[in-house]
């Protein structure tokens, strides 16, 4: 189950934030929030002091319709998921 949690935040700081959020490779602002949520919950230690790296635009277009192409199949249902990190392994081999 899924709750929506409502925090007030100057508009600034909401923008600097989903930039901020994308150069870290994550998709909005809103996932980066809930990446750090679940990491204090967890007790798990993040660093996302690492810099920040520009594709060329060559590379950002492939990494964008690759993007796009895993979206449509899960979206339809056929993108191949794991539960376990074994599962994944054994299908690498």
């Amino acid at each position: 189950m899924t709750t929506k949690l409502q925090v007030p935040i100057d508009s600034d700081i909401r923008d600097g934030l989903e930039v901020r959020a994308k150069e870290l490779g994550f998709d909005s602002a809103q996932a980066y929030i809930r990446f750090w949520a679940k990491s204090e919950v967890e007790g798990r230690r993040i660093d996302l002091g690492l810099p920040s790296i520009t594709l060329s635009s060559r590379a950002d277009s492939r990494y964008e319709d690759a993007i796009a192409e895993m979206s449509k199949l899960r979206k339809a249902g056929k993108l191949k998921t794991y539960t376990t990190v074994e599962d994944f392994m054994r299908d690498l081999k």
